[in-house]
């Protein structure tokens, strides 16, 4: 069975293939997105938690500076 990936790596269906021959590709392929895509998405929450915090620090700078 001929084996065709992505340039990041995700296996391909291959137009000469059944779908039964095909399915474990596909499984493997959504898979492996899925993982990715959830790694982006920690990677993005932690990215906005920290600008959160730095933004909270950089506003109590501002009130202690002004009394408050």
């Amino acid at each position: 069975m001929t084996q065709e990936r992505t340039p990041r790596g995700y296996p391909l269906p291959h137009t000469e293939h059944l779908l039964s021959e095909d399915v474990l590709n596909l499984r493997e392929a959504l898979t492996r997105i899925d993982a990715d895509v959830a790694a982006q998405e920690a990677s993005t929450q932690q990215g906005q938690d920290q600008l959160t915090e730095r933004l909270h620090r950089q506003q109590l700078r501002v009130f202690h500076q002004f009394g408050f």
